[in-house]
């Protein structure tokens, strides 16, 4: 009977994804691709307006029971992922923040950066207000730290990650929490850029969203744009792809395509999916976003 369940709810997340199957200006029609890991991952294949747009990789991690964990590495990022990769269930690994050169033997993540308590960057930047937390457990958080009300609940208190830098580096470090910072594109259902504040520049995009399915289950999702778009087009159609039908966007996050686009995705026996993919090698990797199942 769970096993049914599990799927039903599943299938009804997938309901959700494909039920509106017109084409419209601003969102993706959705196609199955593949079930994986228990249901718990969905692969759906992206089109607009008839032309295909790439791929989405949807991570239930509520429906999972919290199976579905993300890891990140920013210190020694690919030689850290092989000590540690051993007997895990790898689902993706993802390039992350922005990187601050082009040599990955001695470039950091751009902006505040901590990995497993290890603070590799404390240079804040400003212009990039949305703050990622990697927790120990394998969860996610996402935080605008224009609004100053990151809550900590270790050390009891909300604080402003721009004025407080030094209390939040040094609650990573108590954590063993990782942290990185990358531009917010949307937040709590309303976008944060627009064609005229955001790059205009025509590439592809890979985008990280967190949020909620109609029945409350949390997700994350990262979108795979492979078709040259501007940032606010991609961020733009892949909100309005979802909320049509009915899915609570938290947060949209851009990930690195530039110089360190590094996408991988793996199936349930562990071969690598061909046709979703970056176009550089993990082991050139300055920061690496890791999900893998638990």
């Amino acid at each position: 009977m769970k096993r049914q369940f599990k799927l039903l709810t599943s299938l009804s997340f997938l309901a959700l994804l494909i039920a509106f199957s017109h084409s419209a200006s601003a969102q993706y029609d959705y196609a199955l691709d593949r079930y994986m890991r228990d249901q718990n991952v969905q692969v759906i294949k992206l089109s607009k307006n008839g032309s295909s747009y790439g791929y989405g990789v949807f991570l239930l991690r509520g429906k999972s029971n919290s199976k579905l964990k993300a890891k990140y590495f920013a210190k020694n990022a690919y030689s850290e992922f092989l000590r540690w990769k051993s007997g895990k269930d790898i689902v993706l690994i993802s390039s992350g923040a922005y990187s601050t050169g082009w040599d990955a033997s001695s470039d950091t993540p751009v902006g505040l950066c901590v990995d497993n308590g290890a603070t590799v960057n404390r240079n804040i930047k400003t212009d990039m207000d949305g703050l990622v937390i990697v927790e120990k457990v394998g969860g996610v958080r996402v935080s605008d730290i224009d609004q100053n009300n990151l809550y900590l609940q270790s050390i009891g208190r909300t604080i402003s990650p721009i004025s407080e830098k030094n209390t939040l580096i040094q609650w990573g470090q108590d954590q063993e929490a990782t942290i990185f910072q990358t531009h917010l594109l949307a937040y709590e259902k309303q976008l944060r850029i627009s064609p005229s504040n955001s790059n205009k520049e025509s590439a592809n995009r890979r985008l990280l969203v967190l949020g909620y399915t109609s029945d409350g289950a949390l997700f994350h999702a990262i979108f795979h744009i492979d078709r040259k778009v501007s940032l606010y087009d991609a961020t733009n159609d892949t909100m309005k792809s979802l909320e049509v039908r009915g899915i609570n966007v938290v947060s949209v996050l851009n990930l690195d395509t530039g110089g360190y686009d590094i996408l991988e995705v793996y199936d349930d026996r562990n071969k690598q999916v061909s046709y979703i993919q970056g176009r550089e090698n993990k082991s050139k990797a300055t920061n690496l976003l890791i999900y893998y199942y638990d």
